[in-house]
């Protein structure tokens, strides 16, 4: 989710410097519903991994000649399709990779190295982005990410509240889930934070997360008081998009929701399970200086680095990732927003 919105602004950039042409986004269909309503999109086109069905979409792809191609994400799978399409130039963002006696490979069969943009150094995935919008002599737009929602589906969602007596802006949302384990807050402090935000505040709760993580909300829901406390999973994205633009604070591991909450400007808590550490390789482009709150006021942003659990074994000494983020650091920033 994230990897989708981080290219928006460049989208954007372009759309505006160029408003007469057409733009279209080739993506995975789950994600399709977050540009349902962007103005600056002509053409939605289905992505699918399997050779089959790549085979299927060509005919999609074949409808049109393109001045540039830019691949802002893509898995290796994607060079199937990239011979077949009429284009005058493809540009990738993708790290070249090595080989065992260290010789740089493309990342992307087919492209070569000279049309992959390099970097000296990581740096944030939107201004990746916005790197390969000047070999096409386009201007940034700034770095704020987009997500239209349109008028009824914010209406439905006040309709959602109003039947748990639940007024906007007057809910924090919890987001439950994480994209992997290693992103999972623990069930435990989702409930004890849970409990002193109802017991210090006049705010209700809202659990929710994707499908996949309906037992772990029920399991927090099942420790707290029903009277305050919604139990929104299995909502459709666009559903969640609505709910968490009317929240008075998100909080939210590194997830697909954490974005949502960067680019409807809604103030998140961010929780991340490492800091910046190159010298950590699983994490070195995950941290939130790579993929965190981008020219975003304090007043709508804060992260908290650490350890989520105690048996995720780390190999750095330095105390900010040794150190387990607990319900009182989380409470310690919704008071600061508060």
């Amino acid at each position: 989710m994230g990897d989708t919105l981080w290219g928006t602004p460049a989208i954007r950039a372009v759309k505006k410097k160029f408003p007469e042409i057409d733009i279209d986004l080739l993506l995975q269909p789950h994600w399709q519903s977050l540009f349902a309503e962007n103005p600056y999109i002509s053409k939605l086109i289905p992505y699918q991994p399997q050779w089959y069905r790549q085979l299927l979409g060509l005919p999609n792809l074949l409808k049109d000649r393109y001045e540039h191609v830019l691949i802002f994400h893509a898995n290796k799978n994607i060079s199937r399709i990239l011979p077949w399409l009429r284009c005058s130039s493809i540009w990738s963002l993708q790290y070249p990779e090595h080989d065992k006696d260290g010789n740089i490979i493309a990342s992307l069969p087919g492209i070569p190295l000279d049309k992959i943009v390099p970097f000296e150094k990581p740096v944030h995935a939107i201004l990746r982005r916005l790197a390969l919008l000047k070999l096409i002599n386009v201007p940034s737009d700034g770095t704020h990410m987009d997500i239209f929602l349109k008028d009824d589906e914010i209406e439905n969602t006040k309709l959602f509240l109003k039947k748990y007596n639940i007024k906007t802006k007057d809910f924090i949302y919890l987001n439950i889930g994480g994209s992997a384990l290693y992103k999972q807050w623990s069930i435990n402090k989702f409930v004890l934070l849970s409990k002193i935000i109802l017991r210090k505040t006049s705010l209700s709760v809202v659990l929710a997360g994707g499908p996949e993580d309906t037992t772990r909300i029920d399991e927090v829901h099942s420790q707290l008081d029903p009277r305050r406390v919604i139990h929104a999973s299995n909502r459709s994205i666009r559903e969640n998009c609505a709910l968490i633009s009317q929240a008075k604070i998100l909080i939210t591991p590194d997830s697909g929701p954490m974005h949502i909450g960067y680019a409807l400007k809604v103030p998140t808590i961010g929780l991340f399970w490492s800091i910046n550490s190159e010298g950590l390789q699983r994490n070195r482009l995950n941290g939130p200086d790579y993929c965190g709150p981008l020219d975003l006021d304090k007043s709508l942003s804060s992260v908290i680095s650490g350890r989520f659990t105690d048996n995720i074994l780390m190999e750095s000494k330095d105390p900010r990732i040794s150190k387990i983020i607990s319900v009182e650091d989380v409470w310690d920033k919704i008071t600061g927003f508060l």
